[in-house]
């Protein structure tokens, strides 16, 4: 028998999330969701308290930007975290996106059962498609030439670098990719792109129309700031930290645009599909239904 599931709080991907699960056969309610949207054929829950007496909570990605409320963009009232540790006891199973570590420190001391889905291989690597065609769109709109012929740095040869670096190569872009390993300096190559180390990107740096970072850590300090080009758009898909120094990108003029969670931005519906997956890939897993 499918088990009771609760999406609280989190965006257009959870509704689009809360929706799929219902047309699947799961018995499914929703909290936090008041205000400039549409919930039409989904069940809403009276109060956290009854939103809490299904079997299976969803939280959001990220579960919380402040470590001390839910993320809940359409909620008419806060949803507080203390709220939501007081009343869900020990005995249900929360499935939550980018936990910050705080927050899972108290659900470590409460003895809540809890998975990071957004730590799920497969959500990582379907995610990093919509974050790539978000980061493109960003580029066209931002910039005063066309991505073909024009001069592409991406920092990072992860997931969302392979992945950008084929749309770009594919567009017509001039494409160099940075990386430290060199197993992933010959895989750029193989791609047809050009390959540089990462330590070493303020060569040539001012000759780049558009960099895209996708390197949680700083790699475009003083340094690579000051000796690029000051029409130069930078693009930073990377987490918290990002990997710009915002401060002195400032002071320089530099365009910066840190575009966080691009897929609940520029795709929320494929990316509530791809959450869906994951989420039944792990209940399938817990054999929980």
């Amino acid at each position: 028998m499918k088990k009771t599931i609760s999406v609280i709080g989190g965006d257009l991907r959870a509704l689009t999330l809360a929706g799929l699960l219902a047309e699947d056969g799961y018995s499914v309610r929703i909290f936090g969701f008041d205000k400039d949207i549409d919930t039409a054929g989904l069940t809403k829950a009276k109060n956290m308290h009854d939103a809490l007496m299904a079997e299976v909570i969803i939280l959001p990605i990220p579960a919380s930007s402040d470590n001390v409320t839910i993320n809940a963009p359409y909620a008419k009232e806060q949803l507080l975290l203390d709220d939501f540790l007081a009343m869900i006891g020990a005995t249900k199973l929360v499935l939550a996106g980018h936990i910050p570590p705080a927050v899972a420190v108290r659900f470590d001391r409460e003895g809540i059962a809890y998975i990071d889905y957004y730590n799920r291989e497969e959500l990582m690597v379907k995610n990093a498609v919509p974050t790539a065609e978000g980061a493109i769109g960003i580029a066209l709109s931002e910039m005063p030439v066309t991505l073909s012929g024009a001069e592409a740095l991406v920092i990072g040869y992860g997931r969302i670098g392979k992945i950008l670096t084929k749309l770009l190569t594919a567009l017509g872009a001039k494409v160099t990719v940075s990386a430290r390993r060199w197993g992933d300096l010959a895989w750029i190559e193989g791609s047809g792109a050009r390959a540089v180390n990462t330590a070493k990107i303020a060569d040539g740096i001012e000759l780049y129309d558009v960099i895209f970072n996708t390197v949680p850590s700083l790699v475009l300090g003083e340094n690579e700031l000051a000796a690029m080009n000051k029409n130069t758009l930078i693009i930073d898909l990377a987490s918290v930290p990002g990997g710009v120094d915002l401060e002195t990108a400032k002071s320089l003029k530099r365009r910066v645009i840190w575009a966080l969670s691009l897929p609940g931005k520029t795709a929320p519906i494929s990316a509530g599909r791809i959450i869906k997956d994951t989420v039944k890939n792990i209940l399938s897993e817990l054999e929980v239904g």
